[in-house]
């Protein structure tokens, strides 16, 4: 027996959610209503970043090189609810995947201003992620499944740092500067985009599988800078299935 439920949540937040749940049989249906909208996140040819649900935060200095970073501006936090019905629990699992489009934006930017006077070197820095969790609760007095992985997967995040001593290099000739003269980029990337999900310990009746999203941990930045993360459009599809063993026979 094998259930497939494809779920769109265009953008959704948890706070413009207005939608019930529908649990589809073997051979029923699934609906799912959202008073969201339907919003992508766009990547314009500025390379701002426009649409989806976002969140953001920005970094300035001050006249004496002090720098000040904004709180998180926007939410990258959201939810998409499905439910699913199985007759039997023996030997069935859940399959839930969540997939995304995820838009990452980190700008950087050094300036004189910013000179440590100990090392002659600027530094700008900025971190922007999302992460996603699948939770799935009992609606009909079962005991609570278990959802491997438990924790928050990272869909996307991306590290950008730039450094440099150029400043100094313009009052001194590298020569004369220990080390040199230098200019460094550093960027680091993690992605998924879509995971699987397992889901093991049913038993006979309703489940709400929902999956939620925030801010990466470490999201913001210093020196001068901007850090924004967008989700949107994204899809939830859940499937059940029947486990297999390799090279033995289901006793199912």
């Amino acid at each position: 027996m094998k259930k497939s439920i494809l779920v769109f949540a265009l953008a959704v937040l948890i706070a413009t959610l207005g939608s019930g749940m529908a649990f589809a049989q073997s051979s029923g249906n699934f609906t799912y209503g959202t008073g969201g909208g339907t919003t992508a996140c766009v990547l314009e040819s500025n390379g701002n970043i426009t649409g989806g649900v976002q969140c953001q935060v920005d970094c300035t200095i001050d006249a004496g090189g002090n720098s000040t970073c904004t709180g998180q501006t926007g939410t990258c936090i959201g939810n998409a609810i499905a439910g699913i019905k199985t007759s039997s629990g023996n030997g069935n699992v859940f399959v839930v995947r969540p997939s995304a489009v995820v838009g990452l934006l980190t700008d950087v930017t050094v300036s004189s201003k910013q000179v440590n006077s100990a090392t002659g070197s600027v530094s700008s820095s900025a971190l922007a992620g999302v992460d996603f969790k699948v939770t799935v609760a009992p609606q009909s007095g079962q005991q609570a499944p278990t959802v491997i992985p438990s924790g928050y997967i990272t869909y996307d995040a991306r590290y950008v740092q730039i450094s440099t001593n150029l400043f100094q290099a313009l009052a001194d000739t590298c020569s004369g500067i220990t080390g040199g003269c230098f200019f460094t980029f550093n960027q680091s990337t993690v992605s998924a985009h879509s995971f699987d999900y397992i889901v093991k310990g049913l038993s006979s009746g309703n489940y709400g599988v929902t999956v939620d999203w925030k801010p990466s941990a470490g999201f913001g930045g210093t020196g001068i800078s901007e850090a924004l993360s967008c989700v949107g459009p994204m899809n939830m599809t859940v499937q059940q299935n029947k486990i297999f063993n390799f090279n033995s026979v289901n006793s199912f």
